[in-house]
């Protein structure tokens, strides 16, 4: 059987219904009863494209084609206007009979879907027995290699006993619990019907996943479903849960996995981050229920994440791993608003404030009659809330009154800049003076307030992760001024622009780094990880970013570009650390440096996060977090939420609705940073440097790290 064959026989039965011919067709060709539907879907196809080929050829019927010219010789000069017949062995089309068709497999139905799965397993048992192993093998090496790229510690060690039974190396027979298989179905970013597939193929295979209904159950369970709200603002703009409830709830998940508290060690302390971060470039989508003001494309998600939980006597009784992963950021809210002062102030005010001020005063009622008292460190906000939250819009720092030719003066920075602005002292002016006297004071008699702060507690506006990406980005100004021969601070100059262009075509091509481009995910790909592989050195021969750099300098100032290098990557090192410092000879290396840039460099500008690393680093260490480096309190977590936001948003979320798309996110969210799932996950380790040598960046860094920590 051919095509042309199957051609002729429906030319031939033209007249019969679609499904006669499939069936005359296939017992004539002794062809499988099954293939009947795809058959008729053919020979359907041919009657359509006929009445297509028709109307453009404006023929009434199928007979008069015999009568028309013939497509073949259209270029022959004619004599005549004569119709040529045409060729009948020539065929206009005809559908394909020799090959099956078949949907893409995001095509498919559910139905369809289990169809083609239930194959897919019929070719695993014959790929099965034809490598003389059992399908349960094959199948779990499936799974061991996805796993092992999305970082699956479940699924791959599931796969791994499965595959070591496979062996005869023991029986292995395994029920995963409810918790295990709420993990799986969130860390594989799958829905009910590729988990109810998932769990038809293992069930046979010694591996039993509980039902997805009692999995949805104890997953709705864990993500609070029932104590989710619609915030409403004249109408509806997202969704949000008691912070109360949120973090009560999170600490008796902490407490349920370790040994259990001694009536000794009670009351708890329990120190936790929060903070808030706007996330823009989202898709707009348009559903029935949202209103015609509201508008999809910027979030507000405010969140925290619980870093230790101490006794009353400060012995640690948990600590959080991976204080840095967007997995550890537990929701409060997330409101489709922009990041401005006005919706700031709305969340501050009707979700944060009143919560914050309740959970510190009255601490925690935990289960098994535990208490627990709480320290909130607002940590996780970046330079531009740190304004907004502070009422500080006009002023060069968040931690003191300095102006900005303080900052450049050498005298004050000999002296010393103490940390001098404080929420409170910011609330009582405002207490003081109305708002039509305020409007009328100068900036520095009002200490360059721009509104009242909406915060009621002291935020930490150090920002580890954003002091990385500023200062960098600083540095790179810096080395672009002094290639380009400008000696006056005009980082929009043409002639400074096209010269740092250059330098970041030069790491692109020598290190493969890519600077300042349009990231996919949005923002740009200047992210972290980049900049601290470009200011962290840790070998001084090594051909890395300052021997690229160095290259492209004037002679003159590449001992001091080495130098402002090598203080500002240990400074950083130590500031985005987890150990205890000495912060007496920290500020001593941070005011060398900031003397050094002023006495060099005495054009250029010190920005407002050179200035705060510079001069507060040592007093934010000691004051706010016991000595120890602000690894814990980044805002690198709730920084990196955004592409887990905007990802579900578009991915694993309702559309037909704005309450459920964000509910959806919201319990993806929840449910992802629980802090017994997150036990499952694994984590990337950093990775230490082969040299045996140590740099002289490497030197700075230990001598400022007390070892008996």
């Amino acid at each position: 059987m051919n095509n042309k064959e199957a051609f002729n026989f429906y030319m031939s039965n033209s007249e019969k219904a679609f499904s006669t011919i499939a069936r005359e067709f296939i017992a004539k060709y002794n062809l499988g009863e099954s293939n009947c539907d795809l058959f008729r879907r053919k020979f359907s196809n041919i009657k359509s494209e006929r009445k297509i080929y028709l109307k453009e050829k404006d023929l009434a019927t199928w007979e008069e084609l015999l009568f028309c010219r013939d497509p073949q010789m259209d270029d022959i000069p004619q004599s005549s206007n004569e119709a040529r017949p045409f060729k009948e062995s020539t065929i206009v089309f005809e559908e394909d009979f020799s090959r099956v068709s078949r949907k893409h497999i995001s095509e498919l139905s559910n139905k369809g879907m289990r169809y083609r799965l239930a194959n897919l397993r019929l070719h695993l048992e014959a790929v099965a027995q034809r490598e003389e192993v059992s399908p349960k093998m094959i199948s779990s090496y499936l799974l061991l290699l996805y796993s092992q790229e999305e970082h699956d510690v479940s699924t791959a060690n599931i796969s791994k006993n499965v595959i070591a039974g496979s062996h005869g190396l023991g029986n292995f027979n395994r029920k995963l619990s409810l918790d295990s298989s709420c993990f799986l179905l969130d860390s594989l970013e799958i829905g009910k019907s590729k988990y109810i597939d998932l769990r038809r193929i293992l069930i046979n295979e010694d591996i039993t996943l509980p039902g997805y209904n009692r999995v949805a159950i104890h997953r709705s369970q864990i993500c609070l479903i029932d104590e989710m709200e619609i915030v409403e603002r004249e109408y509806p703009v997202g969704i949000g849960i008691s912070y109360y409830t949120l973090l009560t709830h999170t600490v008796n998940r902490i407490i349920s996995t370790n040994t259990p508290i001694d009536s000794d060690d009670q009351p708890l302390k329990i120190r936790i981050s929060d903070g808030l971060d706007g996330s823009g470039s989202h898709r707009v989508y348009q559903q029935a229920t949202s209103h015609p003001d509201l508008t999809t494309k910027d979030f507000l998600l405010f969140g925290f994440k619980v870093l230790s939980i101490t006794n009353h006597q400060g012995k640690l009784l948990w600590k959080n791993s991976v204080p840095n992963s967007p997995f550890s950021i537990r929701p409060i809210t997330i409101l489709a608003l922009q990041e401005n002062l006005e919706n700031v102030g709305f969340l501050m005010s009707t979700m944060v404030n009143k919560e914050t001020e309740y959970i510190e005063n009255n601490g925690l009622n935990l289960i098994n009659g535990i208490t627990a008292s709480v320290q909130i460190l607002r940590s996780q906000i970046d330079g531009k809330m740190a304004q907004i939250l502070s009422g500080a819009g006009g002023a060069c720092c968040q931690f003191c009154t300095t102006t900005f030719e303080q900052m450049h003066d050498l005298t004050f920075v000999q002296d010393g800049f103490p940390i001098n602005r404080f929420i409170s002292d910011a609330k009582i002016i405002f207490e003081e003076v109305d708002e039509e006297r305020f409007l009328s004071l100068s900036s520095n008699e009002r200490f360059n307030l721009t509104h009242a702060p909406l915060s009621d507690i002291d935020i930490i506006p150090g920002s580890p992760l954003h002091a990385y990406l500023r200062c960098f980005s600083w540095f790179m100004s810096l080395v672009s001024h002094l290639t380009a021969g400008v000696t006056k601070w005009s980082p929009t100059s043409t002639k400074v622009q096209y010269t740092k262009s250059f330098i970041f075509g030069l790491l692109k091509e020598k290190l493969n780094l890519m600077i300042d481009c349009a990231s996919s995910q949005g923002g740009t790909s200047t992210t972290g990880n980049v900049v601290r592989r470009c200011l962290v050195r840790k070998d001084d021969s090594e051909r890395d970013f300052l021997y690229w750099i160095l290259t492209v300098l004037p002679s003159n100032c590449k001992q001091v570009i080495t130098d402002i290098h090598t203080y500002l990557g240990a400074i950083l090192r130590v500031y985005n650390s987890n150990r205890r410092i000495h912060t007496d000879e920290l500020s001593l290396v941070c005011r060398e440096l900031y003397q050094l840039i002023l006495t060099q460099f005495s054009w250029a500008n010190i920005t407002p996060t050179m200035h705060k690393l510079l001069a507060h680093a040592a007093s934010i260490i000691s004051d706010y977090n016991d000595g120890y480096g602000l690894e814990q309190l980044s805002e690198e977590g709730l920084e990196s939420s955004n592409k887990l936001l905007r990802r579900f948003r578009e991915r694993l979320s309702r559309k037909f609705s704005f309450e459920e798309n964000l509910k959806d996110v919201f319990s993806r969210i929840i449910c992802q940073s629980d802090p017994i799932l997150l036990l499952n996950r694994k984590m990337r380790k950093s990775t230490s440097s082969n040299s045996n040598t140590l740099s002289k960046q490497d030197l700075i860094v230990n001598s400022l790290i007390i070892e008996d920590d």
